[in-house]
């Protein structure tokens, strides 16, 4: 890991042999009860049961020079206070090499955020909570680990405008992101990985739903795994800061039926088109970043202090870091935040400028709350939710972030 000051154009030893790729899930349904994890209006209460399954899925990528492992959990946001370090013990793996992110249910397992919003947002800490999950990460990693063979590897990104809109200021004055990009994964016997982002919200379920599901993302992903040509499926939440699920009138499970079916529909039909290649070209790493002292800004008037704040939702500077997992002239970059939908845009068309294909990431493993359209930082007449409550490092931060992805995608042109 290094520091945003100390970044340079890679070193061009990221070419290595032919790529191999491994990839697990394992199951994040624990044997005894949990909070749920996503709206405070639960109030912090125990789930009553499993609507759908939750996972672990991990892809681990390696060329013999390089190796890293792209990690998804079916969760609000991976656990800030995960140890690294213990999960990745006898692996050879560096934290580094590791990419998490999350698909951001909001109907997901809860008790591991340990700080008074954490527990608003996701329920009483346990510290057993945060040991099963890192237990789980660990055994989807090692299993992956295990199960390496060669494969091509080819980029597509899919229009599906119509499940996605703005919910902060909305359509008619607020951009969206409205592609599914997918990177497609080809096995010598022609069965297919798929790893596919998106940027709505998996919020298709509200606060009354009381059991736990991977909302849309996860009912995508059983969708495609029914095909007897794709393996293994798995979604990293996109640049879902703003951005909400849509579609038509409906509401909770209905929404979220219509709109997994009608996203897994446009990649079913779009995958036997995706050409791939064999690939040679791996890397990966985390960028220190620096940000200004925290605060809340309950309004124009009423701003807490940084001791407060601290107090209240307990960030350090380990959280304070950007992912970036570059396979050949696919570039995957993870923000620690809920990253605007909004901003997405004018980044990949600078990434398409340097020959590249770009894929952002929210979660990946630090949380900074939400990073928003400078635009909107002091309008009222919106939902102030993202641009008030949720914006926690002041104003500017939706351009500091895009300069950030933009260097990022500098240092990556070879």
């Amino acid at each position: 890991m290094f520091s945003l000051d100390s970044l340079d154009r890679l070193n061009s030893n990221i070419e290595g042999d032919t790529l191999k790729i491994g990839w697990a899930k394992s199951s994040l349904i624990p044997s005894f009860p949990t909070p749920l994890a996503g709206y405070g209006e639960r109030k912090g209460k125990i789930n009553i049961g499993v609507e759908d399954s939750i996972w672990v899925r991990t892809i681990v990528l390696d060329n013999g020079k390089n190796r890293a492992a792209y990690i998804s959990l079916d969760l609000l946001i991976p656990p800030p206070n995960l140890n690294l370090s213990d999960i990745l013990k006898g692996t050879n793996l560096s934290d580094s090499e590791i990419f998490l992110t999350a698909s951001h249910s909001h109907s997901s397992i809860g008790g591991y955020l340990p700080s008074v919003v954490g527990e608003m947002f996701a329920g009483e800490y346990d510290e057993k909570i945060l040991k099963f999950i890192s237990g789980v990460i660990r055994e989807s990693l090692l299993d992956a680990l295990n199960n390496m063979e060669i494969t091509k590897v080819g980029y597509s990104r899919i229009k599906a405008e119509e499940f996605i809109t703005n919910r902060l200021v909305g359509d008619s004055i607020g951009a969206k992101d409205n592609w599914i990009r997918l990177v497609k994964f080809e096995r010598n016997s022609g069965k297919n990985i798929i790893m596919f982002s998106y940027s709505a919200h998996a919020t298709c379920y509200t606060s009354k739903q009381l059991k736990v599901s991977s909302d849309y993302p996860g009912k995508c992903i059983f969708h495609l795994e029914e095909l007897p040509k794709i393996d293994f499926a798995m979604y990293g939440a996109g640049a879902v800061g703003s951005m909400a699920p849509k579609y038509k009138i409906l509401n909770g499970k209905d929404k979220l039926d219509a709109i997994s079916k009608g996203i897994s529909i446009k990649i079913i039909n779009t995958i036997d088109s995706i050409p791939t290649f064999f690939e040679n070209r791996l890397f990966s790493n985390k960028i220190y970043i620096k940000m200004r002292k925290p605060s809340f800004r309950f309004n124009d008037f009423l701003i807490f202090k940084p001791w407060i704040f601290n107090y209240l939702v307990g960030l350090d500077n380990t959280s304070k870091y950007f992912s970036f997992l570059k396979l050949g002239d696919i570039l995957i970059i993870g923000a620690p935040a809920d990253f605007s939908g909004e901003l997405v845009e004018p980044l990949e068309e600078f990434a398409f400028s340097k020959n590249m294909n770009l894929i952002i990431n929210s979660f990946n493993g630090g949380y900074l709350g939400y990073i928003t359209k400078d635009n909107w930082y002091n309008k009222k007449n919106i939902n102030t939710y993202e641009t008030y409550t949720m914006n926690w490092y002041g104003p500017y931060n939706g351009s500091y972030f895009s300069d950030i992805i933009k260097k990022i995608i500098d240092i990556n042109e070879i």
